[in-house]
């Protein structure tokens, strides 16, 4: 997840024991000799850098800039980052979608391994740098910017569906636990203390989850409804450009219900009293390249609850970086109100399905 919202770009503060291993990832995919600067973009699960570079006597011409992601150490296996690498190489391949291709090892590997801070082996990957900046949702009406991402979402899942995953391809099963349960990487929700310190706050969230979890439970995990989904596909993580629109960021991809794509490009935001009007214009936008029933559509609610739920969790776990401390203790509060709305049957009641 970036550390972004609402089409709003944040830049996390520097680490230091990030920068220090720049270097040392360059040099895994033989690029540090002509390193000329590397700026970071984001620090979240990962930390993201632009590298630019100098010309050399051998390459007389500075070669193009590249973007590099430092993997939090423990938090992706190098399975499941070949994995993802692979969809995007797939993807590309077929023109499903575009997205910045990767630049593998010179062993022709597409992520590597080398010694981290401490000793701990961490992982990287290399990308071509692309065009393009997130849609601002400032400058634009944010309709318009949810209907070009339910588009794009869209046409991901249709390759998704389509696609026959090889045996080696490994990534996570994102369901209640994995999400919100014992085994999610972002811990519990109950863990962040500013849910303890609103008023019903634990009670309240509480009876969210037990609802979402018998209305997920209803709606099922059959193929048409849970499968190879983006897991972080909002604003933030598309680069639109006057020739074209990319996808980027797939490190939160795995196994899901598609339609909690659409509660991912809501993050930071689900309390917004616009909403209503941004997730019709998303199901306008993606019901005009995929399908939707009646009961995909009801589940919406219980698939932003959910995400909304993960993010509180987030929030905590991740509250060293700028982003995540900005939003703390309101978003607790705001999560307890949205959760009412829900446990009421009043949220996202005004969302049209215009099929």
């Amino acid at each position: 997840m970036s550390d972004t919202s609402a089409g709003t770009f944040v830049t996390a503060r520097p680490g230091l024991t990030w920068d220090r291993q720049v270097t040392a990832a360059l040099a895994a995919f033989g690029r540090d000799a002509a390193l000329a600067d590397a700026r970071l973009l984001s620090l979240s699960e990962n930390a993201t850098y632009l590298c630019t570079f100098t010309d050399t006597p051998e390459a007389p011409d500075a070669p193009a800039p590249l973007v590099l992601r430092l993997h939090r150490p423990g938090f992706r296996t190098l399975p499941q980052i070949r994995s993802e690498l692979m969809w995007i190489e797939r993807l590309r391949a077929d023109g499903a979608v575009l997205t910045p291709a990767v630049v593998p090892a010179p062993s022709g590997e597409p992520a590597v391994s080398f010694p981290g801070a401490g000793g701990a082996l961490q992982h990287a990957a290399l990308f071509e740098f692309a065009p393009g900046a997130e849609p601002d949702a400032t400058d634009t009406d944010f309709a318009d910017v949810m209907e070009l991402v339910g588009r794009e979402t869209a046409a991901l899942h249709r390759h998704a569906l389509r696609w026959e995953r090889p045996d080696v391809f490994t990534r996570p099963d994102w369901d209640l636990d994995n999400l919100i349960g014992a085994a999610s990487l972002w811990g519990r929700w109950r863990d962040n203390p500013d849910v303890r310190e609103t008023r019903g706050g634990t009670e309240v969230l509480g009876l969210a989850e037990e609802k979402l979890a018998r209305e997920l439970g209803a709606y099922g995990r059959s193929e048409a409804v849970f499968g190879l989904i983006h897991g972080d596909l909002r604003a933030a993580n598309l680069l639109v450009a006057p020739d074209a629109v990319r996808l980027i960021d797939f490190d939160d991809c795995g196994t899901g219900w598609f339609l909690y794509d659409l509660a991912c490009s809501l993050s930071f935001v689900e309390h917004d009293l616009r909403v209503d009007g941004w997730v019709t214009a998303w199901l306008r936008g993606y019901e005009s390249r995929r399908p939707l029933r009646d009961e995909d559509v009801r589940a919406v609610p219980a698939l932003v609850m959910l995400r909304r739920l993960m993010l509180v969790a987030w929030v905590h776990k991740r509250g060293d970086t700028d982003f995540a401390a900005s939003l703390r203790p309101t978003f607790a509060a705001q999560s307890v109100e949205l959760a009412r709305r829900y446990l009421a049957d009043g949220y996202l009641a005004d969302v049209r399905h215009e099929r």
